[in-house]
């Protein structure tokens, strides 16, 4: 499209077809679900979300950088209105923290994607080989996983992810977790050099990062009391299993091929399962039935791959692509089953906390739940004919009862472990905390309490600098307490102590160009220095 911008080149190709379509399912019908609700400013809500909604697609079709990265910019920066639509103090703290990561996020990118230009590679197919063969090749890497990492939700840098999907509408939420944290992992898809040459530093690297907070998620996620949290770090353990994955094929060039085409496979199966429980949190508290009821265990079933679930087909997928390679000793397609185990936990805890939710019947207003049911079944079906029809390649499991096995011990697994917990804290055995847990444990966000404490302390240390700078000032005497007192204020003040001016959006903008303008001078001395 050579009229449109610097020229813009897109692409359908085996990858961008199914997740094309998973966009067009989630953001469809979470669109039906407020325009027929009549949700509160649903104008603005559908705005973003269809302008978030060209962004994603873009990531998925861009076959050029700049495209990609155009696209990349604004889904994350449209997903921060979705964040803070309900203007709530929650709604503002996690749209603040999704801002500052979605900037540090954007920043990694366009540093790596100013490299990648210097070596020559503007079409998105020619970057992986381009990466292989650049003299700063390893900083690439680490600036495309850092920045990709954020929007995948991998762990350190999830943090934003528990904090978001409580605060934003249910149909934001859904589309949030089903598609936006799909741009995180297309983009290592398609720039890490997966198949161009064997890494299995980075690789084994981002496969211990990734099964880290695939497992790590499990008992943070059962220790929540919002069922849109639990829902928020099962997003970060599934997120994980994928991230894994993708390691494999960096580590393996000639697994990097099926690793690719497994990614695709799960990530549409998550995508709409994860859609789906999402919008149902709303749906089953609005309207309770057995139909509802019936759809949600199919969903929360899927999730952990039960079979001849959509869930079941991901995984499957997925653990053949990895072949015979090992993590600490172990076949990594049984340890890969495990986070099936704690799957299973937490759909048992999110079932709980539903089952004990207070319904707030809204009979008249069944759109949400119409739309919702479209999204379940489609759940149901559409990755098996994705994967019927477009990734016929994958794996696929058997429809023989006999072979169930490896998709039925994880689940049974993670049945036997919640019904040993509920034992205990029936017996007393487990502290309050475990047994009856409230949130207060480990609040959402985890990583990013004690961050915001450690700020907050700093800022009153600063603070409290800035008072005796006042004091000794006035003894000094008026003259140099004027002007002692002006320069504290401006070094103090307008660095620190008023932090909350960089909060508001519309500072936001002027920051971020600060922060990109020092990467780009870096990159520039970086490229100057090593050539």
């Amino acid at each position: 499209v050579d009229w449109l911008l610097l020229g813009t080149h897109v692409s359908v190709d085996e990858i961008a077809r199914p997740m094309l379509l998973v966009a067009a399912l989630l953001y469809g019908l979470a669109l039906a679900a407020i325009c027929w609700n009549r949700e509160r400013a649903s104008s603005a809500l559908t705005g973003f979300l269809l302008i978030s909604f060209g962004g994603n697609v873009g990531t998925y079709l861009a076959a050029d950088v700049v495209t990609f990265y155009l696209s990349f910019a604004m889904m994350s920066f449209c997903a921060f209105v979705l964040v803070i639509h309900y203007r709530t103090a929650e709604a503002r703290r996690a749209a603040r923290v999704y801002l500052v990561m979605s900037v540090a996020s954007e920043t990694a990118v366009l540093a790596a994607l100013i490299l990648i230009g210097a070596t020559g590679a503007r079409m998105v197919a020619q970057v992986p080989e381009a990466v292989a063969a650049s003299p700063h090749r390893d900083v690439i890497i680490a600036l495309l996983l850092l920045g990709f990492a954020v929007k995948a939700g991998t762990v350190p840098l999830h943090i934003w992810l528990p904090l978001a999907h409580p605060a934003a509408p249910p149909a934001a939420s859904a589309v949030l977790s089903g598609a936006m944290v799909k741009a995180g992992m297309i983009g290592m898809i398609r720039f890490l050099p997966l198949g161009a040459v064997a890494l299995p530093q980075w690789g084994t690297g981002l496969v211990v990062l990734a099964l880290v907070g695939a497992f790590l998620a499990v008992p943070i996620g059962a220790l929540q009391a919002d069922p849109k949290v639990v829902l928020a770090y099962s997003t970060i353990s599934q997120m994980g299993f994928v991230v894994a994955v993708i390691g494999v094929g960096l580590a393996h060039p000639a697994l990097a091929p099926a690793a690719t085409l497994a990614v695709v496979v799960y990530a549409v199966a998550h995508g709409l399962v994860k859609g789906a429980l999402f919008l149902g949190v709303s749906v089953i508290k609005h309207h309770r039935s057995r139909l509802v009821a019936a759809l949600m265990i199919v969903a929360a079933l899927a999730l952990a791959g039960a079979p001849l679930t959509a869930g079941a087909l991901g995984k499957y997928a997925a653990k053949g692509a990895v072949g015979d390679v090992t993590f600490i000793g172990a076949p990594l397609d049984v340890v890969l089953s495990l986070v099936a185990t704690g799957s299973t936990l937490l759909m048992l805890r999110l079932a709980r906390l539903l089952w004990r939710s207070e319904p707030e019947p809204k009979p008249g207003e069944r759109g949400e739940l119409w739309a919702w049911v479209a999204l379940a079944l489609s759940a149901a079906t559409v990755p098996w004919l994705v994967a019927l029809w477009w990734v016929p390649q994958a794996a696929r499991p058997s429809a023989n009862p006999l072979e169930w096995g490896d998709s039925l011990w994880p689940i049974a697994l993670g049945v036997l472990a919640g019904a040993a917990l509920w034992w205990m804290s029936r017996q007393d055995v487990l502290p309050d905390w475990v047994a009856h847990p409230d949130g207060s444990a480990i609040p959402p966000g985890d990583l990013v309490v004690p961050e915001e404490a450690q700020l907050a302390r700093v800022g009153a240390a600063l603070r409290a600098g800035l008072d005796r700078v006042h004091e000794l000032s006035r003894a000094a005497g008026a003259e140099a307490s004027s002007a002692a007192s002006r320069f504290g204020r401006f070094v103090v003040v307008g660095t620190v102590a008023r932090e909350d001016r960089l909060t508001r959006e519309r500072s936001s903008g002027v920051a971020l160009l600060v922060v990109l303008s020092i990467v780009l001078i870096l990159v520039a001395l970086i490229q100057e220095g090593l050539s």
